[in-house]
């Protein structure tokens, strides 16, 4: 009986990948794109609720001064991830896909 990772190594030529590698590139792409949307539509839903860019909002928040809004700082932190999380995974996109090509 051939071991698993033989199994594998088959499977993989018939589909037509010529190593882990190539696999692995190729998972990762699109692991990447699919966090890359996912952040997308956040920030997204952020810029739909409140009207704005998260500059303004952040301008916004700031200007009240004495006024605490406890519910959107938090929204602003959670925008704030939201954003950086997409600009990293967009990052590795364009990272990934300037591998393919090289």
């Amino acid at each position: 009986m051939r071991n698993n990772m033989e199994a594998c190594e088959e499977v993989l030529r018939k589909e037509g990948y010529d190593s882990h590698n190539e696999l692995l590139h190729e998972w990762a792409l699109l692991l990447a794109l699919s966090r890359s949307e996912q952040y997308s539509a956040e920030c997204e839903s952020f810029e739909r609720r409140y009207g704005m860019k998260i500059e303004e909002f952040e301008k916004g928040l700031r200007q009240g001064k004495g006024r605490e809004d406890f519910e959107r700082e938090e929204d602003l932190d959670d925008w704030e991830f939201c954003l950086n999380a997409m600009k990293w995974w967009k990052d590795k996109v364009k990272e990934l896909q300037g591998a393919a090509h090289a």
